[in-house]
């Protein structure tokens, strides 16, 4: 806001005057205004083209039985693959939960009802929340939809004849994992999941939040959002269990960095 005021030579007539403007907001305000309002956008069309991406990639495989077979089971088995990393962390208070979450909820088949439920609700999401907390929905559903396309793209390439083997060969996934993806790609991803969990750590010292989650659980199944109230509960509950969630995202990023050594660097 602006307010323009003229000053004159003092009383009597006055032979000129000058105009000064004075504005209320801060310098550079304006500017910043101007630049959270593109960053909101950004994220906004972000957020869109991942949980978009998200659902094409899991229709490829919910409109193709055998293919969801295949799927289901493959990443059964790379959960079963990647948990005994993390055995030793499984003991102090929330980890076991907090490992399954993560390690668990990227690109399973059971997501695609969140995903879905997650897509319906985007004009409602990217219309109300704040900037900031739109760019961390952004970014998880974008490690999101990253994750699934590598996953997908994994096991088609174990496939033998349009089926997953009874019996994955671990030199067979290591190749698949190598012709999808690469380690500088991986870690990123759990850089990604690193960062969300400091958001969920900020999110589980907020007063009442987790009374507003239990509150919002009725009317969220009512409105047909119930997969996508289910997992934000799932998550808060989750990492307010943990003592110490910066040792623990320590230990994930540290754990995540092994096994994907050992699948793209190993001979």
């Amino acid at each position: 806001m602006s307010i323009v005021f003229s000053v004159g030579a003092g009383p009597g007539p006055r032979t000129g005057t000058r105009n000064y403007e004075w504005s209320s907001n801060p310098p550079g305000s304006e500017n910043r205004d101007h630049m959270a309002r593109s960053d909101r956008k950004q994220a906004a069309a972000k957020f869109r083209r991942a949980i978009a991406r998200s659902n094409e990639l899991h229709s490829k495989y919910l409109d193709d039985p055998a293919l969801f077979e295949s799927y289901d089971r493959f990443t059964r088995w790379q959960l079963d693959y990647m948990l005994p990393f993390f055995s030793d962390l499984l003991g102090p208070e929330g980890y076991a939960e907090a490992v399954d979450f993560i390690v668990s909820d990227l690109a399973g088949v059971a997501i695609s009802d969140r995903d879905r439920d997650i897509e319906r609700a985007t004009p409602v999401i990217v219309r109300s929340l704040p900037g900031h907390p739109l760019q961390t929905a952004a970014a998880a559903v974008e490690l999101n939809a990253r994750a699934l396309e590598i996953n997908l793209g994994i096991c088609r390439e174990l496939l033998v004849d349009g089926e997953l083997p009874p019996r994955i060969d671990e030199q067979d996934y290591f190749a698949a994992c190598r012709k999808m993806s690469s380690y500088d790609e991986c870690m990123e991803l759990v850089q990604l999941a690193v960062d969300l969990g400091e958001t969920l750590k900020k999110l589980v010292r907020v007063p009442l939040i987790g009374g507003l989650l239990r509150t919002m659980r009725k009317p969220a199944h009512a409105a047909g959002f119930g997969a996508l109230q289910e997992f934000l509960e799932t998550g808060y509950l989750t990492f307010r269990r943990i003592s110490d969630i910066d040792r623990f995202l320590q230990h994930l990023r540290e754990r995540m960095d092994q096994v994907f050594r050992q699948i793209y660097h190993s001979d």
